[in-house]
């Protein structure tokens, strides 16, 4: 999925005026588990993208405030009825799976939510939002910064919703 950050990472405060659709608003401001709310409506897939030690934005780095040079990327697709609703990436720096969670390290084709949720050992710690687009739309997106026992890692969300 190729998608090119159109905006910069602002707080929900900054970007309220600019949000004209409702659902779309919902979508960003979700509490609970997006794999949880796809299923409630649709059939749910989950294609992984990529899940391995990769190179990383700086800014991503800078979101975490991490010194972590190991740092693994996973990204997925979120289907509801075989339609893309969701593209996310996750990132986490070596130090929070070895320290942090190790069950993190090894997610595979699970939606990462079935973790993030069912344990109570996540801390939310800061969420940002920004405008991406494709060939031919503009999209939303979330990212927000977990901590597990300390360390950080944090998942974007760009919500595939016209």
């Amino acid at each position: 999925m190729k998608l090119e950050q159109i905006s910069s990472w602002n707080t929900y405060a900054e970007i309220k005026h600019e949000l004209k659709n409702a659902e779309i608003e919902s979508w960003l401001l979700e509490q609970g588990p997006i794999t949880k709310r796809i299923k409630s409506i649709k059939d749910f897939r989950l294609e992984l993208i990529q899940d391995e030690l990769s190179e990383v934005k700086e800014d991503e780095i800078l979101f975490l405030n991490t010194g972590d040079e190991a740092i693994r990327v996973r990204e997925v697709i979120l289907y509801g009825n075989e339609t893309p609703m969701v593209f996310a990436r996750t990132i986490i720096p070596n130090t929070t799976i070895k320290k942090g969670l190790k069950e993190l390290g090894k997610i595979g084709n699970k939606p990462l939510g079935d973790i993030l949720f069912e344990k109570n050992i996540f801390s939310k710690e800061d969420i940002v939002f920004a405008t991406f687009k494709d060939e031919e739309s503009i999209f939303w997106g979330r990212k927000i910064k977990y901590t597990v026992k300390n360390q950080p890692f944090s998942v974007m969300e760009v919500f595939l919703i016209k």
